[in-house]
C-alpha cells in the first residue's frame, strides 16, 4: 500500500475513534446505568429515560417519575412479562435504587410507547 493510502485509512480509524467517544461521554450517568442494566436482555433495547413531575394539591407535594423508555419492536417476550423483567431488574438493584432516591425520584415507571406507561410497584 502507498504512504497516502496508508495515512488515510489511519487518519479515518482516528476519527472514527473520536466519534465513538464523543458519543459515549455525551450520556449522562444515569443514562449510561440504566442503558447497562438492559444490554442483550430479552431483546430488551433501553433507549433513554424522561423526569415527569406530577403536582398534587394535597400536602404531599409533587411526585418525581423517571420513566424509562424501551424499544417494543425489540422485545422477545410479551408486554407484561417484559414489564415484569424490567421493573425487577431496577428494583433489584439496591445501589441504583439508592442513587434514584438520592436523586429524588418517588416512582419508575416504563413506556414501550408515548400513550402509556406502567407503573413499577
Amino acid at each position: 500500500m502507498s504512504r497516502n493510502v496508508k495515512h488515510a485509512i489511519q487518519s479515518f480509524v482516528l476519527l472514527f475513534a473520536m466519534l465513538a467517544l464523543a458519543t459515549t461521554s455525551d450520556a449522562d450517568p444515569l443514562s449510561s446505568s440504566l442503558a447497562s442494566h438492559f444490554t442483550g436482555q430479552n431483546g430488551l433495547k433501553f433507549i433513554d429515560y424522561e423526569v415527569i413531575e406530577q403536582a398534587h394539591a394535597d400536602e404531599y407535594g409533587s411526585m418525581r417519575y423517571l420513566v424509562m423508555d424501551f424499544d417494543l419492536a425489540q422485545v422477545t417476550l410479551d408486554e407484561q412479562s417484559s414489564i415484569h423483567s424490567i421493573c425487577s431488574t431496577v428494583l433489584s438493584d439496591r445501589s441504583l435504587l439508592r442513587t434514584l432516591s438520592n436523586a429524588g425520584y418517588d416512582m419508575i415507571a416504563v413506556s414501550f410507547d408515548q400513550q402509556s406507561q406502567y407503573d413499577c410497584l
